[in-house]
């Protein structure tokens, strides 16, 4: 027995009782959530190393045949466009997703060649397309539009990029004939969502498009 307890009340010795429960319980919440924190520290830092390492897709959407080449209007024919979609993984609904988004941002960060965040922008745009498209099948089209809007506000972004490396002197033809062949399967994919995108949400959609295609200019003078 602790010295001067046995002089306490009975009611004295409840609430200091009640007092060593709750502080016990207050400490176990903190590292409760200091270890959620660590382990979701963890885990952003691995997804930001192994997207930053990622180089070819390991998981592919749709088939692939003949791709013709890129044209003003963004005009497709019927076959399928010759490019590789990355499986876009966890989708915006999810609630791990803005940990994602965060990965996605310190890679940027983490990445100061022009050439190679080009690369980056364009996986990420290449993921949200085919996210938005997985949201928009699955009824969930406000948030799939949402989403493709980013994606290709990204793929604009990634052609920029790939000009400021050309115009620093860089061969980024590579890169320039893959977001050539991109921009084609973006606008095939958004041209097959269209119809499904309801009045209200056209702007948003639209303003995707729009992105798509200033993309496109930036691709074509600097072929």
């Amino acid at each position: 027995m602790f010295f001067g307890v046995g002089r306490l009340s009975f009611s004295d010795k409840l609430d200091i009782f009640f007092s060593i429960i709750y502080y016990r319980t207050r400490v176990r919440n903190y590292l409760w959530v200091f270890a959620s924190l660590l382990f979701a520290s963890v885990i952003l830092g691995i997804s930001v190393v192994r997207t930053m390492a990622q180089t070819q897709p390991k998981f592919i959407l749709g088939s692939a045949t003949i791709a013709p080449s890129p044209t003003p209007t963004g005009a497709i024919g019927e076959a399928k466009v010759d490019y590789d979609l990355f499986y876009p993984g966890i989708l915006p609904d999810h609630f791990l997703y803005s940990l994602k988004m965060a990965r996605d941002k310190i890679i940027l960060i983490l990445t100061f060649d022009s050439e190679k965040k080009a690369e980056k922008m364009l996986l990420f745009a290449d993921k949200r397309l085919g996210a938005g498209r997985t949201l928009i099948e699955n009824g969930k089209v406000e948030l799939g539009v949402t989403t493709l809007s980013k994606g290709e506000k990204y793929f604009e972004s990634s052609a920029l990029e790939a000009e400021k490396a050309n115009r620093g002197g860089k061969d980024v033809s590579i890169l320039i004939e893959k977001l050539g062949r991109s921009y084609l399967k973006h606008q095939e994919i958004l041209k097959e969502l269209e119809p499904k995108i309801p009045n209200e949400l056209k702007p948003t959609f639209e303003t995707a498009n729009k992105s798509s295609r200033s993309a496109f200019e930036v691709i074509e003078r600097n072929k």
